[in-house]
């Protein structure tokens, strides 16, 4: 990845809202855009921003998908094409699930944008009817924002694990990817020193995932 060629891109909604859509390039030729679904999330994760500004709205389908239209234009020339779109912006894409489902929908349709299906990530905190919903309805990929090996320390991180912990979040996915045998789960996992990045909290998580077709691309971690 070129971190220096990372494009954010802002947009003033009609209500004078500003929503975030980032670019991002890769060395392998990959050029990813990151969409927003939401105006501020409800969420409260604690090693998000956006979670301090609490919801202010729902994004509409057009607004979601006019982000990727509008990245695909204006970065076309210079990064080849846009080759993928990750819902990893503001908000909390489940959160919103019918304007995302459809969104995403269009994005992949033949007379949409035409996107993989495997090119179309949507990220979510946890939410788990929301997730069986999206399991059954969408094509596209899940990726599920895990941070943390046991309740308590998830319950810190990410509240919505007070509602839908892990135990009921990672069966759900084992449950429901069965019925989907050729799909995976992508697992995003956010360090953060001293709280959630021992070895035992790397051994926990190759325990808890285990029997759930899924990736872990890499750890990011924070200071």
């Amino acid at each position: 990845m070129e971190p220096e060629r990372m494009l954010q891109i802002l947009f003033s909604l009609e209500d004078a809202s500003v929503i975030e859509t980032v670019v991002i390039p890769s060395a392998r030729g990959r050029t990813t855009v990151c969409v927003s679904s939401q105006v501020g999330c409800a969420m409260n994760c604690q090693f998000c921003f956006t979670g301090r500004m609490g919801l202010r709205k729902h994004l509409s389908t057009a607004e979601i998908v006019e982000q990727a239209v509008f990245a695909r234009k204006l970065f076309s020339d210079e990064f080849d094409t846009i080759t993928n779109v990750v819902f990893m912006g503001m908000g909390e894409p489940l959160h919103n699930v019918d304007n995302v489902i459809k969104a995403s929908s269009i994005m992949v349709d033949e007379q949409g944008l035409q996107f993989s299906p495997r090119k179309v990530t949507v990220s979510t905190s946890g939410l788990v009817p929301e997730i069986k919903r999206f399991l059954n309805e969408s094509n596209c990929d899940l990726a599920v924002s895990l941070n943390a090996t046991t309740d308590e320390v998830r319950d810190w991180i990410m509240p919505i694990n007070r509602r839908y912990n892990l135990s009921m979040l990672l069966g759900t996915l084992r449950e429901e990817l069965r019925l989907r045998p050729k799909s995976i789960v992508l697992f995003e996992y956010v360090m953060l020193s001293g709280v959630n990045d021992s070895v035992d909290d790397a051994k926990r998580l190759t325990e808890l995932v285990h029997g759930i077709p899924c990736k872990i691309p890499h750890l990011f971690q924070s200071p």
